[in-house]
């Protein structure tokens, strides 16, 4: 059988061991993903099998990208409805340059960074960042605010996730508090 591994108790002196530290889900450092080699290999992923992925499973007809011409230059918040896993490759093959290929994609902590490899394939594939959904957490929200001022736009899905029912679900207030704290607009979609 499975032996059981004994703790080691701390002495009154001896101070208790620190408790080992989560690198999954919010704690995920996804800085390596903005950096040069990780976002060319995006946009190739991006303009290559996501699109193919995105044009194959859906014919997508985009309308209004023009209203994004008076749009001042730098970043921008795209908050879009969110009804199927096909909607974030949809988006980041439908947001136009120049805003595409310098874009944070908001992901639910506890489904895109579970482990160290969803974690990393997240990051690499659509430049998300974890975003704690089950409880309010500040790191989240500290984290994409110093992006969006660094000159990343962001893709958020304000509903906190897929629809369970195909009806668009209550908001929450991520991309509102985003743009107050930040001063970027929110692009509807």
């Amino acid at each position: 059988g499975r032996r059981r591994r004994r703790r080691r108790r701390s002495t009154p002196d001896e101070p208790s061991p620190l408790p080992r530290r989560r690198r999954t889900h919010g704690n995920y450092d996804t800085s390596w993903a903005r950096k040069k080699p990780a976002r060319v290999a995006r946009a190739a992923i991006v303009e290559g099998p996501m699109r193919l992925l995105v044009a194959g499973l859906a014919a997508p007809e985009r309308k209004g990208t023009d209203r994004l011409l008076d749009l001042p230059d730098g970043p921008l918040i795209f908050a879009a409805n969110h009804h199927s896993h096909l909607d974030t490759p949809l988006m980041l093959t439908s947001i136009p340059e120049p805003w595409r290929h310098k874009m944070i994609v908001g992901a639910a902590a506890d489904y895109f960074f579970g482990t160290k490899a969803t974690a990393a394939m997240s990051s690499l594939a659509m430049g998300a960042i974890p975003i704690e959904r089950t409880k309010v957490e500040r790191r989240s929200a500290n984290l994409a605010v110093e992006l969006i001022d660094a000159g990343w736009s962001l893709l958020i899905f304000p509903e906190g996730g897929r629809s369970p029912d195909g009806w668009g679900q209550p908001f929450r207030g991520g991309a509102a508090f985003l743009a107050a704290k930040t001063g970027v607009p929110v692009v509807p979609v």
